[in-house]
């Protein structure tokens, strides 16, 4: 069964196999290596900065270790003890506070022989040193012996820790006391905790004297002896530190251990350690850094191989996938090649029928664009035709002045009156002039041209238009309102085609008037035309106060063929809305205010020049 399962695995299935084996072999090797190598150079990187903190901490106390002889040189000492006066002794703590000012030392006191400190610089202080004995300290037992002593410890008095320098006192070579003088330790210690160094600093009896951490301070790296306790205790050189050990874990070698387990906030963590001597205090300085940050650097590491061995897998994927793509698409030319040999044929007759479809409907599209010409053309004589009787009103009058003003003329220049007949000749001109200009708007109106936009004015179209109108409307008493003074604003247009639209809009404005119910009789027929300016657009709106259009009929009223009246073919609102829909305008209805109805043609303004170059 299990034979049958293996066989039936893909070469996929055992590729992902193969890698994974390999993946998870090359890590193994990758964690080893960057751990041991990534610990080395934590120890190389640790003992670095061990020195410097150590070099820090020795040129520090070498700043100080002269001053104690120079001191217990002083006159002034010597005074003091070979003479205890209470002036002596004011006169000497004065002294030590000038010279422990100057100096930038914690404290500078003064021990006779039996350890007793007679003056100090803190005399004034509530922790001044006066009258407390100090001949425990090894620092004075030293100075005693007649040599310079030093000492590092947690002061007893003042409780902070310090290191202390002694000399004695001599007169003619007797010792008469010990001069002493106590370093801070403090800032030096705080200042390497805001630096963010992780440290501990401990003694040749592996106390821990500093740390960054507070809570390892003044305990035992190891277990300490009962009998070395007691010696420590005496010399209370740590104060009443209970001095519990601090380490976890196996002995811990000073020389030799490069691994340290200390807690923190409860938890022990693992420290590898670097380390440097300060021979001259008797300490040892161990840099820390935590094992979590080795393994920090060693996931990195071992993240970088696996996006290296990662992208080396897509690599090899897309080359067997570019293989395997390149022999079917040289599969699929081949395929191809043949395909666009039998298409090509097709293709060739398909082109033919192609180009014979488009001169079909290049054809239809000329004889459409002719039709619509010719539709607008007849429009327009149609409009011409139901105008025509007003025309004829209009011409009729004139025509009879004429006819009178010329028989008038003959009989005048029988009887020879010349100067009457000139006047009757001059009025003859006037009146052919003015029907000059009526038939020339007509002419020019039924004129058939290609359009030829241009700038002009709104109030130029409306008067044009009004000419052609004003023959019908005063033939069936309709009157109409125009923009006074005349409108300026300026668009670009034919100015016949939009002649035409407001003609169209005036002429079914004036029979819907006519064909309304009996029953319906306003006081006074009136068509209005009005001109806006709107943001970037001229409106000419239409009104009029006849019957309006009923409400099923505002949404068809604009459909080609569609009429309400009894002549007519339907088509004069249709043709006016494409006319205007050419020039980027429109055209739309709306019922009155006051009744009847209001079609607006919409079209763009156009800035128009001042007489200094400006535009408005």
């Amino acid at each position: 069964m299990i034979k049958k399962w293996l066989e039936g695995r893909s070469a996929w299935f055992w590729t992902t196999v193969l890698l994974a084996v390999v993946w998870l072999g090359g890590i193994l090797v990758v964690v080893a290596t960057s751990w041991r190598l990534h610990e080395e150079q934590a120890i190389s990187e640790l003992d670095l900065e061990a020195g410097q903190l150590a070099g820090e901490l020795d040129h520090y106390l070498k700043g100080f270790e002269n001053i104690a002889p120079q001191v217990a040189a002083l006159r002034t000492l010597r005074g003091a003890l070979m003479n205890p006066s209470p002036d002596g002794m004011d006169t000497l703590n004065r002294f030590l506070f000038q010279t422990n000012k100057s100096l930038g030392s914690e404290n500078i006191f003064v021990l006779n022989m039996n350890g007793l400190a007679i003056g100090s610089s803190n005399h004034a202080d509530a922790n001044s040193f006066v009258g407390y004995n100090f001949a425990f300290r090894p620092y004075f037992q030293q100075a005693v012996l007649g040599e310079p002593g030093s000492y590092y410890a947690k002061g007893v008095v003042s409780t902070t820790r310090g290191y202390f320098f002694s000399a004695p006192i001599l007169e003619n070579g007797r010792i008469l006391g010990v001069a002493v003088v106590k370093i801070s330790l403090e800032e030096l210690f705080a200042k390497q905790r805001r630096e963010g160094h992780r440290y501990i600093l401990v003694g040749y009896d592996s106390i821990v004297f500093a740390a960054s951490e507070p809570e390892w301070e003044l305990r035992s790296l190891q277990a300490i002896p009962e009998s070395q306790l007691r010696s420590l205790r005496a010399s209370r050189r740590y104060g009443n530190a209970s001095l519990a050990p601090l380490y976890r874990g196996d002995e811990f070698d000073p020389l030799q251990s490069r691994n340290l387990i200390l807690p923190s906030n409860a938890v022990s963590y693992r420290y590898v350690v670097g380390r440097a001597l300060i021979p001259d205090a008797g300490w040892q300085l161990y840099t820390l850094m935590p094992h979590s940050e080795i393994l920090r650097r060693t996931l990195q590491f071992s993240a970088y191989y696996s996006l290296i061995f990662g992208l080396l897998v897509v690599w090899l994927m897309y080359w067997k996938k570019r293989q395997e793509v390149q022999r079917h698409v040289r599969t699929m030319n081949q395929e191809l090649e043949r395909r666009v040999t039998e298409l090509t044929s097709e293709l060739t007759e398909s082109n033919a029928e192609l180009q014979e479809l488009v001169a079909h409907y290049q054809r239809t599209q000329n004889e459409l664009e002719s039709t619509q010409d010719q539709l607008i053309q007849t429009a327009k004589l149609a409009l011409l035709g139901e105008m025509s009787a007003g025309l004829n009103h209009e011409l009729n009058q004139p025509l009879l002045a004429l006819q009178t003003y010329a028989e008038n003329s003959l009989k005048l220049a029988e009887r020879g009156k010349f100067e009457t007949v000139k006047s009757n000749l001059g009025e003859i001109l006037q009146i052919t002039g003015t029907m000059h200009a009526i038939v020339s708007r007509f002419k020019v109106f039924a004129r058939r041209s290609p359009p030829e936009p241009r700038r002009v004015e709104v109030g130029e179209v409306i008067d044009s238009a009004l000419v052609i109108m004003k023959p019908l409307l005063n033939k069936v008493g309709i009157q109409i309102q125009v923009p006074s003074p005349k409108s300026q604003a300026v668009i670009f247009c034919e100015p016949v085609q939009i002649q035409q639209v407001l003609v169209n809009l005036v002429t079914n404005a004036a029979e819907a008037m006519q064909e309304v119910d009996p029953d319906w009789r306003p006081k006074q027929h009136l068509i209005s035309i009005e001109v806006l300016q709107v943001e970037s657009r001229v409106e000419i709106r239409v009104s009029d106060n006849g019957p309006g259009i009923a409400k099923d009929m505002q949404n068809r009223i604009f459909e080609p063929f569609f009429t309400t009246k009894s002549k007519g073919l339907g088509i004069g609102l249709a043709l006016s809305r494409r006319i205007l829909e050419a020039l980027a305008g429109s055209l739309s209805a709306e019922p009155g205010r006051d009744g009847g109805s209001v079609f607006i043609i919409s079209l763009p303004a156009v800035a128009t020049e001042t007489f200094d170059g400006e535009t408005r």
